[in-house]
C-alpha cells in the first residue's frame, strides 16, 4: 500500500484506509484469558462491523465503539505489557467503557492504517468528533472535515 502519509489528499487516504480494513489483516488480539494470540481481523463489506476469527467468527458493531484508546492502557494490555509496541497498540472500547478489544499490529503503517480507518469510519455521522483518546502533538490531526496523518 501507498505510505498513507500524504497531505495531497486526505480522504483518498481514508478510502485507501478502508479498502486495507476491508482485505484484513492478522493482527495481535489480547484477550481476557490466556496468550495474545494472533487472529484474522476485516471489516465488513457494509463498513458497519469489524469481524475476526478466534475460536469462531466474532464480530464488533462500530457503532457500539465508545473511543479508540492508542497503546497500552487497558487492563487486559496490563497483563502482557510489552513496551516496545505501545506504538503499534491500540484498544477500542465499548459496552460504556466496560469492554476492550485490544489490538497489536505488526508495523507502524499498519497501526496507523488501521487506527485512521476506524477513526474515520466511528466518527462518521457523528459530527466528527475525535474518539481517540490520548493522542498530541505528532499523532492524528483532526479538522471537522479532513484528517491528516502525521508520522
Amino acid at each position: 500500500m501507498a505510505d498513507l502519509v500524504s497531505y495531497g489528499n486526505a480522504n483518498r487516504d481514508i478510502d485507501q484506509a478502508i479498502i486495507a480494513l476491508k482485505e484484513g489483516a492478522q493482527l495481535l488480539k489480547y484477550g481476557r484469558k490466556g496468550k495474545p494470540k494472533f487472529c484474522p481481523f476485516r471489516l465488513s463489506t457494509d463498513e458497519s462491523t469489524l469481524i475476526w476469527i478466534s475460536s469462531s467468527e466474532r464480530s464488533l458493531k462500530l457503532a457500539s465503539v465508545t473511543r479508540i484508546v492508542p497503546g497500552q492502557r487497558t487492563a487486559v494490555f496490563q497483563r502482557y505489557l510489552r513496551p516496545e509496541k505501545d506504538y503499534l497498540s491500540f484498544s477500542l472500547t465499548y459496552n460504556n467503557g466496560k469492554r476492550s478489544l485490544d489490538l497489536i499490529c505488526k508495523d507502524k503503517v499498519e497501526a496507523q492504517v488501521w487506527i485512521a480507518g476506524l477513526k474515520a469510519l466511528i466518527s462518521s455521522g457523528r459530527g466528527g468528533r475525535s474518539k481517540i483518546d490520548g493522542w498530541s502533538d505528532g499523532g492524528l490531526y483532526v479538522d471537522a472535515r479532513k484528517e491528516y496523518l502525521f508520522g
